[in-house]
């Protein structure tokens, strides 16, 4: 992960740079989809007293997450900014992870062509539309057993090149559980 630092009407005390280094490898620790990390610590003398604030800016696959922090002390607004990112963290990869697949019927096709050394295939699903498989999207079923031909139920998502099957199932399965 790429850790970018940046103060303005504020010095960067070497204190508060070990602080941010500790809490952003403990984040990337967590969250490895975080690639990049930009803390801004900034004084806001427009108040009274002055506050200290700091503004986290997280790139992760597929979002930008962002948290912002006003406190009196710098280290009290750092552990809340850091805090607030976490959940927003935690938000994004519990969205990332959640099935969303529909307890629906399946779509029934048939194993069309397999690539046992690749370990992957494709089911035919309607006339010219064939849809890709891997093997880690089998359940209740053996690559080894499949054959051109065999029946299979399955679920479709978008994958990153069309869809792709996200589970493939022997015919009939779910009415046997």
């Amino acid at each position: 992960m790429e850790l970018e630092i940046q103060t303005r009407q504020i010095d960067l005390d070497p204190d508060w740079r070990d602080l941010i280094e500790r809490l952003a490898e403990r984040l990337a620790v967590r969250y490895p989809e975080m690639l990049r990390l930009h803390v801004t610590v900034r004084h806001l003398p427009h108040h009274r007293r002055g506050l200290e604030e700091v503004a986290l800016v997280a790139n992760v696959e597929g979002t930008t997450l962002r948290a912002d922090k006003q406190e009196e002390h710098v280290r009290t607004a750092l552990h809340a900014a850091f805090d607030a990112l976490a959940l927003e963290l935690e938000r994004h990869h519990r969205e990332r992870r959640r099935v969303t697949k529909s307890p629906g019927a399946r779509l029934e096709g048939s194993v069309k062509r397999i690539f046992r050394d690749a370990g992957y295939g494709f089911i035919h699903h309607l006339p010219g539309r064939d849809v890709y498989f891997n093997r880690a999207a089998l359940h209740e079923l053996r690559f080894e057993d499949l054959r051109p031909g065999t029946p299979v139920e399955f679920e479709i998502e978008q994958g990153a090149k069309g869809p792709q099957a996200s589970g493939v199932f022997p015919v009939g399965e779910r009415a046997r559980a």
